[in-house]
């Protein structure tokens, strides 16, 4: 899996560093932002593969950063690669969550605590077609 770049975007540096062992131990190239806007940045810049994605970030938050993304990827602006949402912020309502998620165009949400074995999962379904995918659900 040589090449396969995910990007975790999350403020907790225990996460970062559970997260990023795990996907490296699995072969992926791990890069990290701790805040919304180096998110956009590294995103702009280097190839992404797959985004692991926090909601609750200084500068901009999740949503945003996942809509941004969206749609300069629509534009031709950026490489389409999917976001995954990893968040431990539930909203009041089911309408103002399906909104949300609607709004975000990310590809997927997963609540915090997560299983390690199920986020490899998710990554492998994702990147399905890409070579990667029987390696990360190992």
């Amino acid at each position: 899996m040589k090449g396969y770049r995910i990007l975790i975007v999350e403020d907790d540096v225990d996460i970062v560093e559970t997260v990023k062992y795990s996907l490296e131990v699995k072969g992926f190239t791990v890069d990290v932002a701790h805040d919304g806007l180096h998110a956009l940045r590294k995103a702009r810049v280097e190839p992404v593969d797959l985004m692991l994605l926090d909601i609750m970030l200084p500068g901009k938050n999740g949503y945003e950063v996942s809509r941004i993304l969206k749609e300069e990827m629509d534009q031709g602006k950026v490489e389409p690669f999917p976001i995954l949402v990893l968040t431990a912020r539930k909203v009041a309502s089911p309408e103002r969550e399906d909104f949300l998620k609607t709004w975000s165009k990310a590809d997927e949400f997963m609540y915090k605590p997560f299983d390690m074995k199920r986020l490899l999962a998710r990554i492998a379904v994702h990147m399905e077609g890409s070579g990667a995918a029987a390696e990360a659900g190992r």
